[in-house]
C-alpha cells in the first residue's frame, strides 16, 4: 500500500510539472506580446526633428569642429615652437 502512495505522489508531481511548464510558456508568450506592444507605443512617442532643425544642428556641429580643430592646431604649433626653442638652447 505504501508503495502505491509513493507512486501516486510521483505521478502527481509528474502531472503538475507539465501544467507548470505550460503556464510558464503562456506567461512568456503574453510577456512577449506585451513587450512588443510597449515597444510600439514607445516608438509612437518619438518626435523627429524637422529638416531646418537638422540643418541647423548639423551646421553647429561642423562649425564647432572647425573651431576646436583650429584651437588644437594653434596649441600644437605653439608647443612645437617652444619645444624646439628649448632643445635649441640646450643642445
Amino acid at each position: 500500500m505504501e508503495e502505491k502512495n509513493i507512486t501516486n505522489q510521483t505521478n502527481e508531481v509528474k502531472q503538475t510539472k507539465p501544467a507548470q511548464a505550460a503556464a510558464k510558456t503562456a506567461k512568456k508568450k503574453n510577456n512577449d506580446k506585451d513587450t512588443f506592444a510597449d515597444y510600439k507605443a514607445e516608438f509612437k512617442k518619438i518626435v523627429w526633428p524637422t529638416r531646418p532643425e537638422v540643418v541647423k544642428r548639423t551646421a553647429t556641429v561642423i562649425v564647432t569642429s572647425f573651431i576646436i580643430g583650429a584651437i588644437i592646431f594653434c596649441m600644437d604649433t605653439v608647443f612645437t615652437a617652444g619645444y624646439s626653442a628649448i632643445i635649441g638652447l640646450l643642445g
